[in-house]
């Protein structure tokens, strides 16, 4: 149904080459086949997903009992026969989450993994469909599925799959000039690709976070996942995170941050980090397994990572030069809708970044389902297309019907999908003049 009055925006979960001017550059870009193929062929649906993150059989995984409702609903879409596409909008592959102490997963592991086996299939059944295209786009957690080795590895399991993955670890995918797909991690602080905090390398903050969230979840014997973590440090008072840095025995002097003031600076985002490792069981002098992953020659210590990542938030603006600092913090705690509007805007200091100004985008990352219509001069759409981890109830996706000279217009129809459900949780449609 389609809401013309007013902004509709609803949550609906239970809560290439390095560039080194600037993430502001638009990613690798995968333009789909034209309108006339898709409609000729009948099939004139697009689905979206993401936020999957199979990893290995562990009890930190975030992926392991919705495994078997993946693979149904994968099964689903290749029976189907008004599928044109599917989209994975990143994380796919999960080698960021792994305890501390354990080297990082390669994705042949993942892929090897048993838990991952029945989804693996369904997929590799719908890339050996010849009437549904599939397309895989990187996220955070498989950044650095461009490296060739790792793409090599994903492309023998999935070998119809296009993969656009590319250095520093960033693609995205549109269609007719209307719709724009990315994981949405490039705008957020935590997460996007960062290739300035040391040389040589692409992982940002928010892979060691992720790795102390793993230990976090053998240490509680329940899933901690890094946006639960980032969300609750972040709205932490200062006194709180110095407070608990104090109960690990860290004897260090109390940090003021702007933070309480409404504001942050690098002082909070350095005591952010250290408090998740503290609440995780891990001292400064404890050190990270990377056995030669992205460079690291040798194991970091927690307070070494620290030092290399305490100027993230105030080098923001200079090398992130899309949205700012504080929307990068509050991107990565909250639906991605602020980065979605700008682009609908397309102000002119980011018009030659991309190649059009979209009128429906769909991110993925934060793992919070949302469906926004907005009704203006010219209408647009917003989803974030939610999670199929398993600390999320709802299981989400998104479909877009794409029907090509509808009454001397192009007609668009989104809409929000939870699994289990027959009818979807939101649509709304735009129309395109031919």
């Amino acid at each position: 149904m389609k809401r013309r009055q007013f902004m509709k925006a609803v949550a609906v979960t239970s809560s290439a080459a390095v560039i080194s001017a600037g993430l502001g550059v638009a990613p690798t870009v995968l333009t789909s086949q034209s309108a006339q193929a898709t409609s000729s062929s009948g099939r004139n649906k697009l689905i979206f997903v993401s936020d999957i993150h199979m990893n290995v059989d562990a009890p930190y995984s975030w992926f392991s009992s919705h495994a078997k409702y993946l693979a149904a609903f994968l099964e689903s879409i290749n029976n189907r026969t008004d599928v044109a596409e599917l989209i994975i909008i990143g994380d796919l592959l999960d080698d960021w989450v792994s305890p501390v102490e354990s080297a990082s997963s390669n994705f042949s592991d993942i892929l090897a993994a048993s838990t991952n086996q029945s989804s693996i299939q369904a997929l590799q059944a719908i890339c050996n469909n010849p009437n549904i295209k599939v397309t895989y786009l990187t996220g955070n957690h498989d950044l650095l599925s461009f490296e060739l080795q790792n793409k090599a590895t994903i492309q023998a399991t999935f070998p119809n799959m296009s993969i656009i993955s590319d250095s520093p670890g960033l693609g995205a995918y549109s269609k007719d000039n209307v719709i724009w797909a990315e994981h949405g991690h490039r705008y957020t602080l935590f997460n996007a690709p960062d290739t300035w905090s040391r040389s040589g390398g692409y992982l940002p903050l928010g892979y060691f976070i992720s790795r102390l969230a793993a230990s976090a979840s053998i240490k509680n014997n329940r899933i901690i996942t890094t946006p639960e973590l980032l969300n609750e440090f972040i709205k932490k008072p200062t006194s709180e995170l110095n407070g608990l840095l104090a109960k690990q025995g860290r004897h260090t002097k109390h940090l003021k941050s702007k933070a309480d003031k409404g504001t942050f600076d690098d002082a909070f985002i350095l005591l952010v980090y250290s408090a998740i490792a503290a609440y995780s069981g891990y001292l400064p002098w404890n050190t990270y397994a990377m056995n030669g992953l992205d460079g690291f020659t040798t194991n970091p210590s927690v307070i070494q990572i620290g030092a290399t990542y305490d100027h993230i938030l105030s080098g923001w603006d200079s090398r992130q030069d899309i949205v700012g600092s504080l929307n990068a913090i509050l991107d990565d705690i909250g639906s991605l809708g602020s980065a979605a509007n700008l682009l609908f805007e397309m102000p002119t200091y980011i018009k030659s970044k991309y190649p059009f100004t979209p009128r429906i985008i769909l991110f993925g990352h934060t793992h919070e389902a949302v469906f926004q219509y907005q009704s203006s001069s010219l209408d647009t759409i917003y989803i974030n297309t939610g999670t199929w981890i398993d600390s999320k109830e709802l299981m989400t996706w998104a479909e877009i019907e794409c029907v090509y000279g509808q009454s001397g217009n192009d007609v668009y129809t989104a809409s929000l999908w939870a699994y289990g459900e027959n009818s979807p949780r939101f649509s709304g449609s735009i129309q395109i003049p031919i």
